[in-house]
C-alpha cells in the first residue's frame, strides 16, 4: 500500500479534482485498506463508465474519493465515499459528496441513489437523501474440497430484458461492461428461445468472488443462473449483496450456504424511482447499485 502524505499537508479548503488512470492505484489502496473488495479493474471500469469520479489530493497522492455513475439523466448512483485513515474528520467526505451532487445538479440528473453504512447515513441525510429499503451483503466462505475453477463462459449474446422493469431503469451499458470483465449465464424460454427470463453476472473480487447483478422472473430462474454461476468457481468465498424486502432472494440465499454478514440502508435523493424488485436478486454493487 502507498503510504499517505501528512496529515498537517492538508490545505483549508481542498480541491476536489477528476480521477485519471494516473490515480488508479492510490484510489484502489484506499478501498484495500478500508477493507472493501474492489479490484483495480473495478476502479478501472468506474473511470470509464463515467466522468464523475472525484478525489482530494495531498501532495499528489489520493487522500479521498467518491463517484457517480450516470445513467442518461434518469438516475446516477453515487459510490465509493472513501477517507484515508490518517485524514478522516477534517470534511474531505463531506467536500467530495456535495462537489458530486453540484456535479449532478449540472447534469440534470433526476434521481441520485447509494448504499450507506451506518456512519455514513448522516451525512446524506443532511445532504437531503431519504432512506427506501434496506441491503444485505452475504457471504460464502471457500468450499476447500472444491473441484477445479472452470474457465469464463458466457451462454451466447448477452440479453438484459428482465432488467429494466425489475430495476426501474435502463442501465445496459453498465451490464454490458460487467459481461466483459466477468461471467455471465442466461435463461431463456418462449418460441425459438428468444425470450430472456433472467441473468446472473459475476466477477473477481479482492477478497471474494462477487455474485451480481441478478435479475430474474422468477425464483425458479434465479436458482438455476445462480447455481451455474457459482459452479464455475467452485473454489472460491462469494460476496451476494441482495434487498432483503425481497424474501425469494434471502431465502434462495440462505439455502446455498450463504449467511448475512453486513447491513447498509439504500438512500435516495430526487424523483422516486422504484421498479418490481421482486425481480432483483443480487444487486451490481454497493457502488453500482
Amino acid at each position: 500500500m502507498r503510504l499517505a502524505p501528512v496529515r498537517s499537508s492538508v490545505p483549508v479548503n481542498p480541491d476536489c479534482v477528476q480521477l485519471t488512470e494516473a490515480d488508479l492505484s492510490g484510489a484502489w489502496a484506499l478501498s484495500s485498506i478500508a477493507g472493501w473488495n474492489q479490484t483495480h479493474e473495478d476502479w478501472r471500469l468506474l473511470l470509464q463508465l463515467s466522468d464523475a469520479c472525484f478525489g482530494i489530493r495531498v501532495n499528489g497522492e489520493v487522500v479521498a474519493t467518491a463517484t457517480l455513475v450516470c445513467h442518461g439523466r434518469t438516475l446516477a448512483w453515487l459510490g465509493m465515499v472513501l477517507t484515508h485513515p490518517e485524514f478522516r474528520r477534517l470534511g474531505l467526505a463531506r467536500a467530495l459528496v456535495a462537489h458530486v451532487m453540484e456535479h449532478a445538479g449540472k447534469l440534470a440528473i433526476r434521481t441520485v441513489k447509494l448504499d450507506a453504512t451506518d456512519e455514513g447515513r448522516p451525512l446524506y441525510e443532511r445532504l437531503g437523501f431519504r432512506p427506501e429499503q434496506r441491503v444485505e451483503r452475504w457471504q460464502r466462505s471457500r468450499l476447500t474440497s472444491a473441484p477445479a475453477v472452470l474457465g469464463r463462459v458466457i451462454e451466447g449474446a448477452p440479453c438484459f430484458d428482465p432488467d429494466a422493469e425489475a430495476s426501474g431503469y435502463d442501465r445496459k451499458q453498465l451490464l454490458e461492461r460487467l459481461v466483459a470483465g466477468g461471467d455471465a449465464a442466461f435463461e431463456r424460454g418462449g418460441e425459438a428461445g428468444s425470450e430472456s427470463r433472467g441473468y446472473a453476472l459475476s466477477r473477481p473480487g479482492r477478497l471474494n468472488r462477487y455474485l451480481g447483478p441478478c435479475a430474474a422472473v422468477s425464483q425458479t430462474v434465479a436458482r438455476s443462473v445462480i447455481e451455474k454461476t457459482i459452479a464455475r468457481h467452485p473454489d472460491t468465498g462469494w460476496f451476494w449483496d441482495l434487498l432483503p424486502g425481497n424474501g425469494s432472494a434471502v431465502a434462495l440465499a440462505r439455502e446455498l450456504g450463504f449467511e448475512c454478514v453486513r447491513k447498509l440502508t439504500r438512500m435516495s435523493w430526487g424523483r422516486e424511482i422504484r421498479g418490481t424488485e421482486d425481480g432483483i436478486f443480487a444487486i451490481a454493487g454497493l457502488e453500482l447499485g
